[in-house]
């Protein structure tokens, strides 16, 4: 028998799960928001928020509180060498807020939890989810500990976790994960207004970062997009303690906490989407950009996608047999093709050789700086990256 019935259970209060918990809270149902853990907690990321993700936390009504906490960049700077390094006014962007906001995740989820539990959500820390079933037209969520309730649908947001996903024959296989590190320092020296890319000396194709979190602070990480033999954390500590660049800027620098790796899934797939009673928003879904890493944006629209497929299908009490299917298509109806391209560019433009020559032409390129903004930011045509403009700017004759 169950201790509880809601109209949805979301679990995983991450960025997606928390999204999904207000927007289906503010449409009037009964949420049950669950998380393994208490908040606030940490999370490892690169703390960027796109200007995407700005637009649903505005949406949202939250984004004038996020900002409040948080360090607003203007540019990406882009680094191969000493030599080789330029800005990227953010400018250049149309339609959409023209910065980054950089905040760690212990302080931006914990903003969107008290959200949801403001819109009306009932937040449920400490209960891990070890399977969910199929009873009487219903799902019933089993909690360590004994402890279930029923509800009419659930929805998956659990980051790169997989196990909830392969105990309920979402996931067939442990999808291949990218690899990432992080770490948080005071004192840091020539941090400004923009967040740093660099690809000079580390494993391709990835790149380094450095996300300023205030003038004098700052996550700095690396990331690869493949099953690296160097577990990344390793990583990273060698290009603390060797790279010309990050040995310049940490010279009085402090490192506050340890360096810390995770996952990032890039393997999206409409058909991963759900089944039945049962929805799958944001990192769980594998949406994470491939060229970037960052999943932050896709998380927050996910869930805002599966609120809306809820309560558009929500009809006196009942959820419509039709709802996971439509929330599935209109997934793939935006995300399936950018993707594919996505993961074809990251192959094809992060090789050793083309990534200086590309870097080295997006600098005197207004052109290839907008396609840059816009593939990493997930903006515009995709298509872009692979027209012939593209492939002539950055593999023809240079002028001069």
């Amino acid at each position: 028998m169950s201790d509880e019935h809601y109209d949805v259970a979301v679990i995983g209060a991450g960025p997606a799960g928390s999204a999904a918990a207000y927007f289906l809270a503010r449409g009037g149902l009964r949420v049950a928001l669950l998380d393994k853990f208490d908040f606030p907690r940490d999370k490892t990321c690169g703390d960027g928020l796109t200007p995407r993700a700005l637009n649903m936390l505005h949406s949202m009504g939250v984004l004038s509180q996020v900002e409040q906490h948080a360090f607003q960049c203007s540019a990406l700077t882009l680094r191969n060498s000493d030599e080789l390094t330029y800005r990227i006014e953010l400018s250049i962007l149309k339609d959409l807020p023209q910065n980054i906001l950089v905040l760690p995740r212990f302080r931006l989820d914990d903003i969107l939890l008290r959200h949801a539990i403001e819109a009306g959500a009932h937040f449920l820390p400490h209960a891990k989810v070890e399977n969910i079933l199929h009873r009487d037209g219903q799902v019933r969520l089993w909690i360590e500990g004994g402890k279930s309730f029923d509800s009419a649908l659930a929805v998956i947001a659990t980051g790169a976790n997989t196990g909830l996903l392969r105990k309920t024959g979402l996931l067939k296989h442990t999808p291949p994960a990218n690899l990432a590190a992080r770490a948080y320092f005071e004192n840091v020296e020539g941090l400004d207004d923009s967040i740093v890319l660099f690809f000079d000396g580390v494993e391709h194709p990835g790149y380094g970062w450095v996300f300023p979190t205030s003038p004098h602070t700052a996550n700095i990480g690396c990331g690869v997009f493949f099953e690296s033999r160097t577990p990344q954390p390793t990583h990273l500590r060698y290009l603390i303690q060797s790279h010309p660049y990050l040995q310049r800027i940490l010279r009085n620098a402090r490192q506050v906490g340890p360096i810390k790796g995770h996952p990032l899934r890039t393997n999206f797939s409409r058909f991963r989407s759900g089944r039945d009673k049962i929805l799958v928003a944001g990192e769980a879904l594998g949406l994470v950009n491939p060229i970037t890493g960052e999943g932050i944006d896709y998380a927050l629209e996910s869930a805002k996608m599966a609120a809306e497929a809820i309560l558009n299908g929500w009809q006196a009490g009942t959820a419509s047999p039709m709802i996971q299917k439509k929330y599935g298509a209109a997934l793939g109806r935006k995300v399936s093709f950018p993707f594919t391209l996505y993961h074809l560019a990251q192959s094809l433009f992060f090789r050793d050789g083309l990534i200086d020559q590309g870097l080295r032409r997006i600098q005197h390129s207004s052109f290839l700086r907008q396609v840059v903004i816009e593939s990493a930011f997930g903006l515009g045509n995709p298509t872009s990256i692979f027209s012939l403009r593209t492939f002539w700017e950055i593999a023809g004759p240079q002028d001069g």
